[in-house]
């Protein structure tokens, strides 16, 4: 068939009432459309810069093993001018709470705890225990000498200068890795790092299964991954809770229940500057 025939057919479903378009002409225009949006899901995800050392995404999430799409908040923080801080305070029992208390820039909940809001697990602030380490099957993400790592729980060693750290679990990035993991969904909660040494927070408002945040964190930056190195598991489900408060900048998740324990984002201090990277 000449170009030209072609061309003027082309042209004469441009000009068609798109009410009168054949249901064939639909159905090509709608996987050309999901096409594009999935297209545009792998691009990298849009960071702002809320202040030195503190950037934040609100990426939407396509799921890997679903159709799915879900909410999620994910910090980016500079060590060497950001510290962590933890909260055991069952008076408080929500992230605005948590954050408020410690004079914080950010908060989300932290690990597991029994009935009676006793904390299960590691947990160590501004160098000082708070919690005893269980010798379990879960994860510790710690910040020593102002650089963050995961280790297993059961074969833990507290380095020196150690400032920060958590246990909760399962783990989900090992070594840039994502591990193989129960595909229940729930909303999520998680700490890490990427391989410039950044801490990431992830919490989501949507549920998703651990492998899928797995794999989307350890998914390269140009593929809209967060290039997570390592990544561990929080206290999710009805626990995740996520505050921050800017100047710029106001978001919230919030809790159906309350929890015990908080982490708290803070700007790194004068004293312990000199310890950071």
């Amino acid at each position: 068939m000449p170009a030209t025939v072609l061309s003027l057919r082309a042209a004469a479903l441009l000009i068609w009432p798109l009410w009168t378009w054949p249901l064939w002409i639909w159905l090509v225009v709608g996987v050309v459309c999901a096409g594009c949006r999935d297209r545009g899901a792998a691009g990298p995800i849009a960071f702002v810069a809320l202040e030195p050392g503190v950037e934040l995404a609100q990426p939407r999430l396509r799921l890997t093993h679903s159709e799915l799409e879900i909410e999620a908040v994910v910090m980016r923080l500079d060590p060497g001018l950001i510290e962590l801080r933890a909260i055991h305070a069952p008076a408080l029992l929500d992230a605005a709470g948590f954050r408020a208390a410690a004079g914080g820039i950010a908060a989300i909940n932290g690990h597991y705890f029994d009935p009676a809001y006793k904390p299960l697990g590691l947990l160590v602030s501004e160098g000082r225990e708070l919690s005893r380490l269980r010798r379990v099957d879960h994860g510790i993400f710690g910040v020593a000498a102002g650089r963050p790592f995961l280790d297993h729980a059961r074969s833990f060693k507290a380095p020196k200068a150690l400032e920060f750290a958590i246990e909760c679990g399962p783990r989900l990035v090992v070594d840039g890795q994502p591990l193989q993991l129960k595909q229940g969904v729930a909303r999520r909660t998680a700490i890490g790092y990427d391989g410039s040494g950044r801490i990431l927070l992830i919490a989501t408002e949507g549920v998703i299964a651990l492998l899928d945040l797995a794999d989307f964190a350890a998914r390269p930056l140009a593929g809209g991954g967060l290039a997570a190195v390592g990544l561990l598991n929080l206290d999710g489900g009805s626990s995740t809770m996520f505050d921050l408060h800017t100047a710029s900048r106001h978001v919230a998740i919030r809790s159906a229940v309350e929890v015990p324990v908080g982490v708290v984002v803070k700007r790194r201090s004068a004293s312990n500057s000199a310890s950071a990277p």
